[in-house]
């Protein structure tokens, strides 16, 4: 019979061991059902301040007040078409710096950004100039044309630039910020006699249009377009038959630009990355690989994974991460929750959840917080949540119950509505603040089996959740010590006959 029973046990202990690896959240509550409370804080925008993508995986990693990378403790929702946005012009890309190319080399010390390598002129009533305008991690010239009537202001880098091979095939990439645009501006790729290829400027050209880099003020553009793709004008043969130099040109009023990113040494453009926009006209927004980004601002995308390989290792400044949720299913300290299963006579209800939860958003230098709700979807109907209140600023310190006598709690019940709404607890919260969540949940026997999640099969769950005979493990402790009582303690020791 020893062995037996000890075949018994073991049996059962294979049949739970593989069982034990498919617990799931922390809190040991099963959220794959909409009866589960899973109270949530809701994020409309959250700005990482530097996301490295050399660095990090996930758009939710930021470098927290020691420089050490972090996950924050939240979800984004997958819901939403484009869950992440970029402002190009605040990359910190390679490709960006690349050219000119000196030899064919893609590094080298010849680069664009140089105020000093750029030269100026204009007519007797004009101006241009050329500065430093670093910013957001990225290095940038802006370039300030004042141009007379009848006259124009040209900015020329000629330096190391000297394209022999297929010009036409190049492309005229540039990552810009307009800031005046009261006359017209042009880009121009310049041969050796005089001829030039050159995209516009121009507020009264479609935004749209291949050769128009930008038609309005804007930041973060983007322009991306073969040579042979562009008008050709000048004074020399007629052929465009090299790139000798660059010019940005102010050709009549007032245009001012920021550049942060050129060349015309490719002869491929680069992904930016999956957008939606209206690509037919009809009012409907498609999902499209972006080459341009002729709207500025911020791009708002389906994925940084959708950005091109130019992109792989860019530092990404003022991330934007939309719709973040913080729920309560994302704890993993058991310090900040507790979960307890009883019975609810005094309710007149078979059982009860008392759920107890800290919860507070993350802060650190690194992360810009936008507006944050408290929000509760209700999986219930509104008299089955016998108490609901939250305590704004609770000292963590204190145990889970200490401070309904001191009133730190403010009831929420008159947020609730009809089941499957959503109440707002909280409509503005603030980061770094604790809220001390406490919920009284009635529950029907069925209910509470499938709210403790069965498949939590390790040992006990948290206090107060059916108890240790609720588990697989305590089930199988109750069956060997029954089946032990049966043929007497003293002969499965192996004493007696």
């Amino acid at each position: 019979m020893r062995r037996a029973i000890l075949a018994v046990f073991l049996t059962l202990t294979v049949i739970a061991s593989p069982i034990a690896g498919t617990a799931s959240a922390a809190p040991g509550l099963n959220f794959s059902s909409e009866k589960t409370p899973n109270p949530t804080f809701v994020e409309d925008e959250l700005t990482i301040v530097t996301h490295d993508r050399g660095e990090m995986d996930d758009p939710l990693e930021y470098y927290n007040d020691s420089g050490e990378i972090t996950r924050l403790p939240a979800t984004v929702n997958q819901s939403q078409d484009t869950p992440v946005g970029v402002r190009f012009d605040k990359i910190d890309a390679d490709r960006y710096t690349l050219f000119p190319r000196v030899d064919g080399e893609v590094e080298n010390s010849a680069t664009w950004t140089a105020a000093a390598d750029w030269t100026t002129s204009s007519g007797a009533s004009s101006s241009m100039s050329v500065t430093d305008a670093d910013a957001d991690g990225v290095q940038k010239l802006q370039f300030d044309a004042t141009v007379a009537s009848t006259e124009t202001a040209t900015a020329t880098l000629a330096n190391n630039v000297s394209i022999t091979s297929d010009p036409n095939k190049r492309i005229l990439t540039t990552v810009l910020n307009v800031e005046t645009l009261s006359g017209t501006g042009e880009i121009r790729a310049v041969d050796g006699d005089g001829d030039y290829r050159y995209a516009e400027l121009n507020a009264s050209r479609a935004a749209s249009n291949d050769t128009v880099v930008a038609n309005a003020t804007g930041n973060g553009i983007v322009f991306q377009e073969r040579l042979s793709n562009l008008p050709l004008a000048g004074s020399g043969d007629g052929s465009f038959d090299s790139i000798q130099k660059v010019e940005i040109v102010g050709v009549d009023n007032d245009v001012t630009v920021t550049v942060a990113g050129l060349d015309l040494g490719t002869k491929s453009t680069d992904t930016l990355g999956e957008i939606q926009r209206d690509t037919d006209g009809d009012g409907e927004l498609e999902t499209t690989s972006a080459t341009d980004y002729y709207e500025g601002g911020v791009a708002n995308l389906t994925g940084l994974d959708t950005m091109g390989s130019a992109f792989d290792d860019a530092v990404i400044t003022d991330l934007k991460v939309y719709n973040v949720q913080y729920q309560f299913a994302d704890l993993t300290d058991s310090a900040e929750y507790s979960t307890e299963f009883s019975s609810a006579d005094d309710y007149n209800y078979p059982q009860k959840l008392e759920l107890y939860a800290d919860m507070e958003v993350p802060s650190a230098i690194d992360l810009s917080h936008g507006d944050i709700s408290l929000e509760f979807e209700q999986g219930l109907v509104e008299s089955r949540y016998a108490v609901a209140e939250v305590a704004t600023g609770a000292d963590t310190s204190e145990a889970f119950g200490n401070l309904t006598d001191d009133g730190s709690y403010t009831s929420v019940t008159d947020t609730l509505g009809s089941q499957g709404s959503t109440a707002t607890f909280i409509s503005s919260a603030s980061a770094d603040t604790n809220h001390r969540i406490h919920l009284v949940v009635l529950l029907q026997d069925e209910e509470a089996t499938t709210l403790q999640n069965t498949g939590m099969m390790g040992g006990p769950t948290d206090s107060g959740s059916g108890g240790f005979f609720s588990t697989l493990w305590g089930q199988i402790t109750g069956l060997v010590a029954a089946l032990a009582g049966a043929v007497g303690l003293s002969r499965l020791m192996g004493g007696g006959s």
